[in-house]
């Protein structure tokens, strides 16, 4: 895609709520791997099928524009909301977020070093903001478009959080952006096993293990609000139709977020 010719969805419109029917954001989920199309993805040079699953926040190599300024990753765009207040401190942190060109660097350290500045009310509106940058990106970075494009149309798309820790809001971390597979992580901790001793193994177990290890995408079931496989899920989705994916906009507007300095209207935003 090339060119992008995104329509304003009708949100009273039947045929548009259908398109993202059953994605519910910050809603528990359960994914049989073994019944659903499931592509996980964690590290930036995860790969399946020949592609190359660099789909989370803190993967560069996809800069796009937001409202106006340029951003090395989805990441330090996402932490500008947490900072969103109209205060020149505010703005500063913004602006140091904005010039970091590693995500991790921008969560584990810029943020951690202003957390006391956070908005109050920012569990409130992370998730309709996290969709809100992540669509940014779709339409500013025609690589990572094409990359979501990529994906099989029935992919249940998840952020394997299986090695994530921490709480978020009183959460734990790993259940509200991904989702674990206990499962999953037993199983790949045999095959770790296995493969440390491949050298000293018979061919006839060699061939047993290369068959497991193609059956790993079907291991288990994850659990979790996966709000990050969500959020990409619509994104595609709305790609696919050239729509723009169902943002609250009305939520939005109403928390008064300002990005370095400006108050966000998000006026023309159902016409990108």
């Amino acid at each position: 895609m090339n060119e992008l010719h995104i329509l304003g969805g009708n949100r009273h419109d039947s045929s548009y709520q259908s398109l993202f029917e059953g994605i519910v954001l910050g809603r528990m989920e359960t994914y049989d791997a073994s019944k659903l199309n499931c592509w996980a993805f964690h590290k930036s040079t995860d790969e399946r099928d020949g592609i190359t699953l660099s789909l989370g926040n803190l993967c560069g190599g996809y800069p796009f524009s937001l409202c106006g300024h340029i951003f090395s990753t989805c990441e330090s765009a996402y932490l500008c909301g947490e900072f969103s207040l109209n205060t020149p401190m505010h703005a500063e942190i913004q602006h140091e977020l904005q010039e970091q060109k590693n995500g991790f660097v921008s969560k584990k350290f810029i943020k951690n070093k202003y957390k006391e500045y956070i908005r109050e009310d920012w569990e409130e509106i992370r998730l309709q903001w996290m969709l809100y940058v992540v669509w940014h990106k779709c339409i500013g970075n025609a690589d990572f478009r094409d990359l979501l494009l990529s994906l099989p149309k029935d992919a249940v798309i998840i952020e394997n959080s299986n090695i994530v820790r921490g709480r978020v809001n009183g959460n734990n971390r790993d259940m509200v952006w991904g989702a674990k597979n206990d499962e999953l992580k037993e199983f790949e901790n045999h095959l770790k096993f296995n493969e440390k001793h491949a050298p000293f193994l018979k061919p006839e177990y060699l061939k047993k293990l290369e068959e497991e290890r193609a059956s790993i995408y079907y291991v288990g079931h994850f659990e979790g609000q996966n709000n990050m496989g969500k959020v990409l899920k619509m994104c595609q989705i709305a790609l696919l139709n050239k729509v723009a994916p169902p943002i609250d906009y009305d939520l939005l507007r109403e928390k008064k977020i300002h990005l370095f300095g400006e108050l966000l209207t998000f006026d023309k935003e159902e016409t990108l």
